[in-house]
């Protein structure tokens, strides 16, 4: 090999080496943002929804939240259009969450549904709260969740029943029942979960249990 193709051989090598050392580098500064910036995020939403079960949606400024979550307001500014921007995407993320863990369900396994149900929310209080009894809002989190609920409770009880349809004394039937156990998960978050949990998922689960179908 010649003198010349040696240093180029070097060289390419010192170049590769250093690109991928490079490559670490970013990935562990990306890493070290992305918690940065989730840490920020959360902040943001716990500040919203302590702000919102005072204040309606429309009143609340973007000052009020940064100081709650002591940042300045040109990060908020990186994050979010504004304070409904924020809601928005609190609600749509929730429901996301939400659509996927009773589409994951198992089928035939519909007291699962409730039990990962009053988990999430147990886990997540201060959203909860904004979604359940936030001020100046549509609550279009709970229209989501009893359309979700009742779709796949109607889906089980085909199965088990062995019907192609649903009969409209069957969709009486499930809107009370569903509406039900919605105002006992209601309750529980307006009581600020002063219930055990686990009393709260074995009264649903009571009330499943003495469910007939028509």
């Amino acid at each position: 090999m010649c003198r010349f193709s040696i240093f180029n051989f070097i060289y390419n090598c010192c170049l590769n080496d250093t690109a991928a050392r490079n490559c670490c580098l970013k990935e562990k500064t990306m890493n070290k943002h992305d918690r940065r910036v989730k840490k920020t995020i959360k902040a943001l939403q716990s500040a919203l929804a302590d702000a919102m079960l005072d204040k309606e949606l429309q009143k609340i400024t973007v000052q009020e939240l940064v100081n709650k979550a002591d940042i300045h307001r040109a990060t908020f500014y990186s994050h979010y259009h504004d304070v409904y921007d924020l809601y928005e995407q609190m609600e749509h993320d929730a429901i996301s969450e939400f659509t996927k863990f009773i589409n994951d369900n198992p089928a035939g396994h519909y007291e699962n549904i409730y039990n990962s149900i009053i988990d999430y929310i147990y886990e997540n209080p201060a959203l909860s709260r904004l979604l359940f009894f936030g001020k100046g809002i549509d609550h279009k989190f709970q229209e989501h969740m009893y359309d979700i609920i009742e779709e796949k409770y109607l889906e089980i009880w085909m199965q088990e029943e062995n019907i192609s349809s649903v009969s409209e004394e069957m969709l009486y039937m499930a809107t009370y029942h569903i509406q039900g156990c919605l105002s006992i998960i209601s309750l529980w978050i307006k009581n600020n979960f002063s219930t055990p949990k686990e009393k709260i998922i074995q009264l649903i689960y009571s009330i499943d249990a003495s469910w007939n179908m028509p």
